[in-house]
């Protein structure tokens, strides 16, 4: 931990011991102007928070259809995303679809920010219906560790918030923080008071086996872009890089892994559902590809569920084509990496 590494503290009724030191999980830009666009975008989510519902949604979009126009990067990968999940459909509902990508991004981000103003700490679960196989559940109840896997469907940050309530806990997070650094502290801090802890991507593996030795949660978002040292595998039909940390993981830790997602159902409610497991034993002798691929499936089938509820925007296929896949081959690396 830094010198000024910033004080968490955890709601009632969780462990307040921690198997892993609070580490700072900072972005890198700081100074004035850093800090006056981290008040004004917590202040802009905070007023939309507070307008009328209806109020709300129209203003949700006008900077959805802004965003759809000005961040064509986005919204061309969106494009080319659902074309090859959903397969040929028209423009106007291509279009249609990716506005509703950006209003769900939006909402999500919305909820995030007023998620402890709406949710008691200690009335957490009367927002959820909480929707576990036997299995899970089981495995949920038991002092045995485990690796949590999700993708950005549903309401990803709401449901990491009820992971410590469903039996995760202790449960820590893998994020990316926000590269503005007084925004990123801020994230911090409210994921942090919903009892989660976060560890940063670069170097997160280093404290896995300590966390689930301690029979806590390894928390993990797995469906975007890997740009370092990716395995390629099918999503949706066609080759994706993908992250390679959950199938060197479930080897070396031997660590069951349980994928779900959070899916809004209202104001203020969620449904939280984790029915597929896999365990160690069942993945035996497959490579990071072939467990990737499992992976995939199974988000498939969880983004088709509720398809206007998955953010689309990732740009999933970029460096996945004939040459990308040679250059990683030939660039060669080993798992001790990761």
């Amino acid at each position: 931990m830094s010198a000024d590494s910033t004080t968490s503290v955890l709601p009632r009724g969780l462990r307040q011991d921690w198997p892993v030191a609070r580490q700072d999980v900072f972005g890198q830009r700081d100074g004035f102007m850093a800090r006056l666009e981290s008040r004004a975008a917590i202040g802009t989510l905070r007023a939309l928070d507070r307008l009328p519902n209806g109020l709300r949604e129209r203003a949700i979009g006008v900077i959805a259809r802004a965003a759809r126009l000005f961040d064509r990067s986005h919204t061309r990968a969106a494009k080319t995303f659902l074309r090859q999940a959903l397969g040929d459909i028209d423009e106007r509902e291509l279009d249609g679809r990716v506005l509703e990508a950006w209003r769900h991004f939006l909402r999500v981000v919305i909820t995030s920010e007023a998620f402890d103003r709406h949710v008691v700490s200690g009335r957490v679960l009367d927002h959820y219906t909480v929707d576990l196989s036997p299995e899970v559940a089981e495995l949920f109840a038991s002092k045995h560790g485990r690796i949590v896997i999700t993708g950005h469907i549903g309401d990803w940050e709401s449901g990491a918030a009820v992971l410590p309530w469903i039996g995760c806990d202790p449960c820590y997070v893998i994020a990316k923080p926000p590269r503005n650094k007084p925004l990123s502290v801020h994230v911090q801090r409210s994921r942090e008071a919903r009892g989660l802890r976060v560890l940063p991507r670069r170097g997160a593996m280093q404290h896995a086996p300590t966390i689930v030795k301690a029979g806590g949660t390894l928390a993990m978002l797995l469906d975007q872009r890997a740009r370092t040292r990716p395995v390629f595998a099918p999503f949706f039909g066609r080759l994706a890089r993908c992250d390679r940390s959950a199938g060197v993981l479930l080897r070396r830790l031997r660590a069951p892994a349980v994928i779900g997602a959070c899916y809004m159902e209202g104001p203020w409610r969620w449904r939280v559902s984790f029915h597929d497991v896999l365990h160690p034993r069942d993945l035996a002798g497959q490579s990071p590809e072939d467990i990737s691929t499992t992976i995939n499936r199974v988000f498939e089938r969880l983004i088709l569920k509720a398809p206007a509820q998955y953010f689309w925007l990732h740009d999933r296929y970029r460096g996945a084509d004939a040459a990308d896949i040679a250059a990683e081959a030939n660039a060669g690396g080993d798992d001790a990496q990761v």
